[in-house]
């Protein structure tokens, strides 16, 4: 593919990090190697603020990253930070700059300098699917009568035969056709809202600037992308769209061609949410998809206490082995994309109801195969649910707010929680330490970090077991998932040590083990 980079000039730049040469002479495994670790989701403007204007920032984030660094963390990813006139985001009205309520492209240059010189890896929200309706792109296109941005998005007319009705929906029900103002019987696709037109894909312009903006961001050192409504650029009651599985992965595979041409390590991971759906395909495309059944088997699991999973018969670490021999079939570098709630979610403390049961979640999902990743906050005990601003309230750094605590939105929902400061000066095993443990747990043994995956029978349909299995260790993975003690016996566990009990006090006689309530016991098996 022809090579296609915009020539650009960021002002004040001292210097431009190219790095395409990063992958050079790297071998696969070390390529997807490259990838791997527990990554970190940061709701910028909640995040830090580094200038007082109570707006989180990308200086606040640079400041806070030998605290990210401590809690174990290998990567960021940052919900959108291009321009946009909404508080989220997911608008863009310029794909090559900054929100000013962030910072600078300068900024943004100096965060990926100090991440990657503490070897942590940054993506990006890239919202490809739709622009805001109040991008230049959009506006010319719906006030110039001989715009040439007309057809890069997609418009109707009820008076000249289209095939299509103002009735059409979406998978969730919402209208999908938005009248123009002004017009006579124009309309626009925007499956998610009206100030969020659909960009039309069918258009090669279209294409060539969504890559060029990618690479753009590529060119200053950033290390992926998180791609946003992946299964949605082709979509449901598109004009001349036959099959749009087939056309979503051949665009995001001509996407990510060309961010490999920039840097060959780039990590594409994408946003597939559709509730017991095979997008295993999508594997040949992307790195790594979020996993959301999982989400929800995981939050299941706890909430109710029991292993089975939610999607049929087989326990959830037996629903995981199939889906995961689904994606390696079609890449066997695929990594999933594991993770317990999201800015799209209630927080794992509103989901599950209490600090014991959030603990067990967090020790589910980073002891998976896979990337972890940690919505902020939840580390803290967050809480938050719907609407959407209660579970992207201000990260609690301090008692008092003088941390650098944003303040654009009311803490309503964790006024009378502690912050990070208290969780710090306390010993215990509050959710914070139990976090920072976890993850060091996860880090320091190869097989929770990079081992597979094998479902592992209990004989109580209250405890969830699994292996993980790396070239030199093998480990049990037991979690009770109720309050009350339970024993499990096994021939496997003969000779086993525990590796890991919360601290609780797990007990091994023979083949039989009594695990405490609500608790992770990880047991090490001889080799």
């Amino acid at each position: 593919m022809k090579k296609i980079l915009q020539s650009v000039a960021v002002a004040g730049l001292a210097a431009v990090l190219t790095v395409s040469s990063l992958g050079a002479g790297k071998r696969p495994q070390e390529i997807k190697a490259a990838k791997q670790g527990v990554y970190y989701e940061i709701f910028v403007r909640s995040f830090a603020d580094s200038d007082g204007d109570g707006i989180g920032d990308l200086n606040g984030i640079t400041a806070k990253l030998d605290y990210l660094q401590d809690l174990g963390v290998d990567g960021l990813w940052l919900t959108p930070i291009f321009a946009s006139p909404s508080y989220h985001g997911y608008d863009v009205t310029d794909y090559y700059n900054v929100n000013p309520d962030f910072g600078t492209n300068e900024d943004l240059v100096k965060l990926l300098d100090e991440a990657h010189a503490r070897n942590m890896r940054v993506i990006l929200d890239f919202v490809a699917n739709h622009t805001s309706s109040e991008h230049p792109w959009f506006l010319s296109a719906t006030t110039e009568a001989d715009s040439p941005y007309r057809d890069y998005y997609t418009f109707v007319n009820e008076k000249n035969g289209d095939d299509f009705s103002v009735q059409d929906k979406s998978p969730w029900a919402s209208q999908v056709w938005r009248p123009v103002n002004g017009s006579e019987g124009d309309y626009y696709y925007g499956i998610f809202d009206f100030a969020m037109p659909d960009l039309n894909y069918e258009n090669p312009a279209v294409r060539e600037e969504m890559k060029k903006a990618a690479q753009f961001w590529l060119q200053l050192g950033v290390d992926g992308f998180r791609l946003d409504a992946a299964i949605h650029v082709y979509g449901v009651h598109e004009k001349d769209v036959e099959n749009a599985e087939t056309s979503n992965i051949a665009w995001w595979s001509e996407f990510r061609e060309a961010c490999e041409e920039v840097n060959p390590t780039v990590y594409l991971v994408a946003e597939a949410w559709q509730s017991k759906t095979d997008f295993s395909a999508y594997a040949q495309c992307f790195d790594s998809r979020f996993n959301f059944d999982l989400e929800e088997d995981i939050i299941s699991a706890v909430h109710r206490g029991g292993k089975k999973s939610i999607y049929g018969n087989e326990t959830l670490a037996g629903h995981l082995v199939l889906e995961q021999e689904k994606n390696t079939a079609v890449s066997a570098d695929y990594i999933d994309a594991v993770f317990g709630s999201n800015h799209d979610q209630a927080r794992i403390m509103d989901q599950v109801g209490n600090v014991d049961k959030a603990k067990l979640v967090a020790n589910i999902y980073l002891t998976l195969p896979g990337n972890p990743f940690i919505y902020y906050g939840e580390e803290i005990g967050m809480r938050g649910q719907k609407p959407d601003e209660h579970i992207r309230e201000p990260f609690k750094w301090s008692s008092d707010g003088s941390d650098m605590d944003t303040s654009w939105e009311e803490a309503s929902s964790n006024e009378k929680n502690q912050s990070l400061e208290e969780l710090q000066a306390d010993e215990s095993d509050n959710i914070y330490n139990h976090y920072k443990d976890v993850i060091a747990l996860r880090k320091n043994n190869p097989a929770l970090s990079q081992g597979s995956l094998e479902a592992f029978d209990t004989s109580s349909t209250k405890v969830l077991g699994y292996k993980r299995i790396s070239e030199d260790q093998t480990l049990i993975v037991l979690h009770n998932t109720i309050g009350q003690e339970l024993t499990e016996t096994s021939e496997d566990f003969v000779g086993a040590t525990v590796l890991y009990d919360n601290g609780y006090g797990t007990t091994v006689d023979g083949d039989t083990i009594t695990l405490p309530g609500q608790s992770m016991t990880i047991l090490s098996c001889p080799q």
